[in-house]
Protein backbone atom coordinates (compact mmCIF):
# COMPACT_ATOMS: atom_id res chain seq x y z
CA UNK A 1 0.00 0.00 0.00
CA UNK A 2 1.05 3.43 -0.44
CA UNK A 3 1.15 6.50 1.47
CA UNK A 4 -1.45 8.19 -0.53
CA UNK A 5 -3.95 5.28 -0.83
CA UNK A 6 -3.06 5.63 3.63
CA UNK A 7 -3.58 8.68 3.55
CA UNK A 8 -7.03 8.64 1.33
CA UNK A 9 -8.03 5.62 3.14
CA UNK A 10 -7.30 7.75 6.99
CA UNK A 11 -9.24 10.93 5.85
CA UNK A 12 -12.08 9.56 4.71
CA UNK A 13 -12.47 7.02 7.99
CA UNK A 14 -15.57 8.36 9.84
CA UNK A 15 -15.44 11.31 7.18
CA UNK A 16 -19.02 12.63 9.85
CA UNK A 17 -17.19 12.92 12.81
CA UNK A 18 -13.82 14.34 11.38
CA UNK A 19 -16.44 17.63 9.70
CA UNK A 20 -18.17 17.71 13.02
CA UNK A 21 -15.29 18.01 15.14
CA UNK A 22 -13.72 20.70 12.48
CA UNK A 23 -17.56 22.90 12.60
CA UNK A 24 -17.19 22.09 16.34
CA UNK A 25 -13.37 23.87 16.53
CA UNK A 26 -14.47 26.69 14.35
CA UNK A 27 -17.34 27.64 16.34
CA UNK A 28 -15.55 28.01 19.61
CA UNK A 29 -12.51 29.67 18.12
CA UNK A 30 -15.67 31.93 16.79
CA UNK A 31 -17.21 32.04 20.13
CA UNK A 32 -14.25 33.06 22.20
CA UNK A 33 -12.62 35.91 19.24
CA UNK A 34 -16.01 37.69 19.68
CA UNK A 35 -15.03 37.84 23.24
CA UNK A 36 -11.88 39.24 23.11
CA UNK A 37 -11.11 42.86 22.75
CA UNK A 38 -7.80 43.45 20.46
CA UNK A 39 -5.40 46.21 22.39
CA UNK A 40 -5.11 49.33 20.13
CA UNK A 41 -2.28 49.12 17.67
CA UNK A 42 1.08 51.13 19.23
CA UNK A 43 1.50 53.06 15.60
CA UNK A 44 -2.05 54.54 15.54
CA UNK A 45 -1.14 56.02 19.33
CA UNK A 46 2.01 57.96 18.40
CA UNK A 47 0.68 59.23 14.82
CA UNK A 48 0.38 63.04 15.14
CA UNK A 49 -3.05 64.62 14.05
CA UNK A 50 -3.32 65.71 10.51
CA UNK A 51 -2.19 69.18 9.45
CA UNK A 52 -3.97 71.35 8.57
CA UNK A 53 -3.14 74.44 5.88
CA UNK A 54 -3.25 77.81 7.98
CA UNK A 55 -2.95 79.75 5.18
CA UNK A 56 -5.30 80.33 2.72
CA UNK A 57 -4.47 78.93 -1.02
CA UNK A 58 -3.08 81.68 -3.39
CA UNK A 59 -5.53 82.38 -6.35
CA UNK A 60 -5.16 80.01 -9.07
CA UNK A 61 -3.27 81.85 -11.74
CA UNK A 62 -5.23 82.71 -15.39
CA UNK A 63 -3.19 82.47 -18.57
CA UNK A 64 -4.98 84.25 -21.48
CA UNK A 65 -5.63 81.93 -24.75
CA UNK A 66 -3.42 83.51 -27.31
CA UNK A 67 -5.24 86.20 -29.81
CA UNK A 68 -4.92 85.70 -33.61
CA UNK A 69 -3.41 87.51 -36.25
CA UNK A 70 -5.37 90.53 -37.83
CA UNK A 71 -4.58 90.17 -41.06
CA UNK A 72 -5.85 93.75 -42.80
CA UNK A 73 -8.96 93.98 -45.02
CA UNK A 74 -8.40 94.54 -48.74
CA UNK A 75 -10.17 98.09 -48.38
CA UNK A 76 -7.20 99.12 -46.21
CA UNK A 77 -4.32 98.37 -48.75
CA UNK A 78 -5.26 99.85 -51.00
CA UNK A 79 -5.92 103.47 -48.98
CA UNK A 80 -2.51 103.24 -48.17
Amino acid sequence: MSWGTRFSDKLTRNWREKLVALVLAFLFWLLIKAQTERPPMPYWQQMPPPAVQLTPSPPPIVIPAPALPVEPKASDAVAK
